[in-house]
């Protein structure tokens, strides 16, 4: 096992307040960091916590008579948005239609399938106008893709793509829901697991998902690309501040660059802003070279370190289906076919239909 993933479990899998002690024998391979550099337009944002998450409603859509006797049809909150991360060439394309045809929302029950959307995100920029043409005619069919006009750098995630996507959701003044992910289009969610695991947290409170098993250690604490994701308040401050585009567009990991975006949130309403963690000594400390506190003392963040659930498929230490969130580095098609096969075979061999079981209290937000 690497030494950055041998340090990430065993900080993962023992209790905070031992942390200090701990990494006085099981060194961060990487030595000690410094405070995260903080944006400044972002500190300044609304707090995460001043936004509600919205009610869910029993139908995907509803008419709405504004004050003037105009119809205005509002699209119903979601549960889940999970965003498959996509490009605009011809293997992206087909990745797109394995993926479709393998249909994600088949385990979700039918008269709950509003309350989870699942699309497709990419940027502007084609291999050819042939490739344009054929993005146009599937985006006409499925209505399942979005395409980030306004995303300035390339294709490539690494060039501020992510961050453009969660302007996108948080600014576009559609469809809002409790909480917001994306994924990559080699890894596989596991919805019969993900959504409840997502139901069992407190979508009211600043929420950040995802896995910190493989993350490289010389980075300030990250979740990994290959699923992570906010509550509706998280995506909605990060959306709404004000940062130019030179800073929301510099190159560098996606992942490891929201990661470090979490510290720049802004402080909750109960936060010393001159305690040692919010004001932390210049230079190498110990303070920021472990895993941030949960809830976070200054942002009020909880992060939501899911572990082994999300990883590697068939890769050392990584649950089976039964209960994994996401299996990722499925390069090829039938890597991604036999991995979804294989998931539903343990399920199913536990005594699981490869459904998500509805909780009886969201009976009243089916669709008749």
């Amino acid at each position: 096992m690497p030494s950055h993933h041998r340090y990430n479990y065993i900080f993962a899998n023992t209790p905070s307040f031992t942390h200090p002690y701990l990494h006085k024998i099981v060194y961060n391979p990487a030595g000690l960091l410094s405070p995260p550099g903080i944006v400044p337009e972002l500190r300044n944002a609304p707090w995460m916590g001043n936004f509600k998450i919205p009610n869910l409603t029993p139908s995907n859509y509803k008419s709405h008579h504004t004050h003037d006797g105009n119809q205005q049809v509002l699209i119903s909150p979601a549960i889940l948005m999970l965003h498959i991360f996509s490009t605009s060439t011809s293997d992206s394309r087909r990745r797109r239609n394995l993926i479709r045809q393998l249909d994600l929302m088949d385990a979700v029950p039918e008269e709950y399938r509003h309350l989870i959307e699942i699309k497709f995100v990419m940027g502007n920029k084609v291999e050819s106008e042939q490739e344009e043409e054929k993005i146009r005619k599937e985006i006409k069919m499925y209505r399942d893709v979005i395409r980030l006009k306004l995303l300035e750098g390339k294709e490539n995630m690494n060039d501020g793509k992510s961050w453009e996507w969660l302007r996108y959701v948080g600014r576009q003044g559609g469809r809002k829901a409790w909480w917001v992910m994306k994924c990559d289009d080699d890894t596989l969610p596991i919805l019969p697991n993900l959504i409840p695991t997502l139901l069992s947290l407190n979508p009211n409170e600043p929420g950040y998902v995802g896995s910190a098993s493989g993350r490289w250690t010389g980075y300030q604490y990250y979740f990994q690309g290959m699923m992570y994701g906010f509550s509706w308040g998280v995506v909605k401050t990060l959306a709404g501040a004000d940062v130019p585009a030179s800073t929301r567009n510099s190159q560098w990991d996606e992942d490891a660059m929201m990661g470090s975006l979490m510290f720049s949130l802004p402080l909750s309403p109960t936060a010393n802003p001159n305690s040692k963690y919010c004001s932390p000594p210049p230079g190498p400390n110990i303070i920021y070279s472990l895993p941030p506190p949960v809830p976070d003392p200054c942002t009020g963040l909880m992060r939501h370190d899911m572990g082994s659930k999300i990883g590697q498929w068939q890769g050392r230490l990584i649950d089976d289906a039964t209960s994994a969130l996401a299996w990722h580095e499925l390069k090829s098609d039938e890597a991604y076919i036999n991995a979804y096969a294989q998931a539903k075979e343990q399920i199913e061999r536990s005594r699981r239909e490869y459904k998500w079981v509805v909780p009886e209290t969201f009976e009243s937000v089916a669709e008749v």
